[in-house]
C-alpha cells in the first residue's frame, strides 16, 4: 500500500475526532455500521452451519447494529410537541443525552460479553462453559421472574427447565468447571453467573483494553446517566437539555465516536472468527478497510 496514502488518511482519522464535527461522526458510525451488518449476512447467504455458541454471537451483532441506528435517530433531537402549550420556538431542539449514554453502556456490555465469550480464550472447553453459564444464567432468570405469571405457555415453560437441565449436567461435566471453587461450583450450578464471577472491569483488562486508553472512563461515565446519581442532574439542569449546548455537543460527539470505535471492534471480531466474513471483509475498498483497522489499533492504545 501507498505510503503517503496511508498518512493523508491517519491525518484525517486524527482529524475526525479533533474537530468534533457532529454531521460528519454521524455519517461514519451510519457507514461503519452498515458494512459489519453486510459483511455477517454472507453466514445467512452461504448458509453457513453454525456450532450453538455462534448462533447466538448473532444477536450480539445484531442489538449493536440496532443500538446505532437509534443513537442516530435520537442524536436529531427534539422538538417540544404539547396537546396543552404551542410550541413557540420549534428550532430550538432538546437532547435526550441520558438514553444515548444509557444505549453506549448496552454497547460496551455487549462488547464485552462478545470478548468474554468467543475472543478471550482459545481454549474450547472455556469457552463452551463461558457460553453455557450465560445462556443458562438467562434462562433461570427468566423463568425466575415468569415463574408465577398466569399468561406463561406451561409446555415452554417445562422445555426450558428441561434445558436448564441439560445445560447444568454439561456444565458439570466440563473440566474447566472442576477448576472452579467448590462454592463457585455451587453458586453456578444454582444460581447461574452470566460473566462467570467476572465484574466488567476484570472484562476489560482481559479484553487487554488499556487502564488509561480510550475507553478507560466510558463505563464510570455511563452509569452515572444510567443510574441517576446526583451528578447527573447537575449537568442537565446546567444544560437545560439544549442541543446547542456545547457541554451536550461535546458528551454527543463523545457517544457516537464510542459506537463508531466499539463498530470497528466488532468488524474485526467477525472477520477474525468467521473465514467468509474475512474473505468479504478482504474485498472492501482499500481505504475503508484502513479505517476499521486503525480504529481497531486506537482502541486498544
Amino acid at each position: 500500500m501507498d505510503l503517503g496514502k496511508e498518512i493523508t488518511w491517519v491525518l484525517e482519522f486524527y482529524k475526525l475526532y479533533e474537530s468534533r464535527n457532529i454531521d460528519e461522526i454521524k455519517k461514519r458510525l451510519f457507514d461503519i455500521s452498515d458494512i459489519m451488518i453486510y459483511l455477517h449476512e454472507i453466514l445467512a447467504e452461504k448458509n453457513l452451519k453454525l456450532q450453538e455458541k455462534d448462533m447466538y454471537s448473532e444477536q450480539l451483532v445484531i442489538k449493536l447494529h440496532l443500538q446505532n441506528l437509534s443513537l442516530l435517530e435520537l442524536s436529531k433531537g427534539h422538538s417540544i410537541k404539547s396537546n396543552f402549550y404551542e410550541n413557540k420556538a420549534p428550532h430550538i431542539k432538546f437532547l435526550d443525552l441520558s438514553s444515548i449514554i444509557t444505549i453506549v453502556r448496552s454497547q460496551y456490555e455487549s462488547l464485552l460479553m462478545y470478548q468474554h465469550l468467543y475472543i478471550n480464550s482459545d481454549c474450547e472447553n472455556e469457552q463452551k462453559l463461558r457460553f453455557e453459564s450465560w445462556i443458562m444464567s438467562s434462562m433461570m432468570l427468566r423463568s425466575k421472574v415468569f415463574s408465577r405469571s398466569t399468561a406463561i405457555d406451561k409446555q415452554r415453560f417445562e422445555n426450558e427447565q428441561e434445558a436448564i437441565m441439560r445445560l447444568r449436567k454439561s456444565i458439570s461435566n466440563n473440566e474447566i468447571f472442576q477448576k472452579l471453587s467448590e462454592k463457585q461450583q455451587k453458586s453456578l450450578l444454582e444460581n447461574g453467573s452470566g460473566k462467570l464471577f467476572k465484574s466488567w472491569d476484570t472484562l476489560f483488562l482481559e479484553s487487554k483494553f488499556s487502564e488509561t486508553g480510550v475507553f478507560s472512563k466510558l463505563y464510570y461515565t455511563a452509569s452515572v446517566y444510567a443510574h441517576s446519581e446526583g451528578i447527573l442532574a447537575l449537568q442537565l439542569k446546567e444544560t437545560k437539555h439544549l442541543m446547542e449546548h456545547e457541554h451536550m455537543k461535546e458528551t454527543l460527539y463523545l457517544m457516537l465516536f464510542y459506537s463508531y470505535l466499539m463498530t470497528s471492534i466488532m468488524i474485526k471480531n467477525i472477520t477474525n472468527k468467521f473465514p467468509l466474513v474475512k474473505e468479504r471483509y478482504d474485498k472492501l475498498d482499500e481505504k475503508k478497510k484502513f479505517e476499521i483497522d486503525f480504529n481497531y489499533l486506537l482502541s486498544f492504545k
